[in-house]
């Protein structure tokens, strides 16, 4: 079976490196993990936020108010109910704190996996640095300026692939005019 890892294209041998990452198992096993700890984090915000963690000091503080006041008038039982309405909160506050030491630990061990997955990537040598990345847009886009004839259409393309990659111009209004007489293969 051909791969395309042996051709003398550089396209075609990045398309085998990518087809290679998708079959190796250390990739696609960090993948999977990888959308599991995200759907846990995902779900640790949510319960965070449904618990109205941000006014938790808010509401302690006011029912720690209301309970001194109520003993301070003398008012035991109301007081204890209040009191009751504390211990809740405290026990909020603490599964909150959970759910973030929880979602710290969870992304802690993301960034692992992804570092994992970098240096697989890197041992297969699948990775394409920046400039390798530019070097081949260079090169379509040299393509597809000995190809296209009609001026507008050719002005549009290098704006569009300019905007892809970020790139600004010299200087306002300036255009760059760019001839290839031969491209690299």
């Amino acid at each position: 079976m051909t791969t395309g890892a042996g051709s003398s294209f550089p396209l075609i041998r990045l398309a085998a490196k990518y087809n290679e990452m998708k079959k190796d198992g250390r990739i696609l096993s960090n993948r999977h993990s990888i959308t599991i700890i995200d759907h846990r984090v995902q779900q640790l915000i949510e319960r965070i936020d449904a618990d109205d963690a941000p006014d938790r000091l808010n509401k302690l503080q006011k029912l720690w108010n209301e309970m001194r006041d109520l003993e301070m008038r003398g008012n035991e039982v109301e007081a204890t109910l209040i009191k009751k309405a504390i211990d809740v909160q405290f026990e909020k506050a603490r599964e909150d704190y959970l759910s973030w030491e929880q979602m710290f630990n969870a992304l802690d061990v993301r960034r692992k996996m992804i570092d994992s997955e970098v240096k697989v990537a890197k041992d297969i040598q699948a990775i394409l640095t920046a400039e390798d990345g530019y070097e081949l847009i260079a090169k379509i886009t040299g393509v597809i300026i000995q190809v296209v004839n009609d001026p507008n259409q050719l002005k549009r393309i290098q704006y569009e692939i300019t905007r892809l990659i970020g790139d600004t111009p010299i200087g306002k209004g300036e255009s760059i005019d760019v001839e290839f007489s031969e491209v690299e293969e």
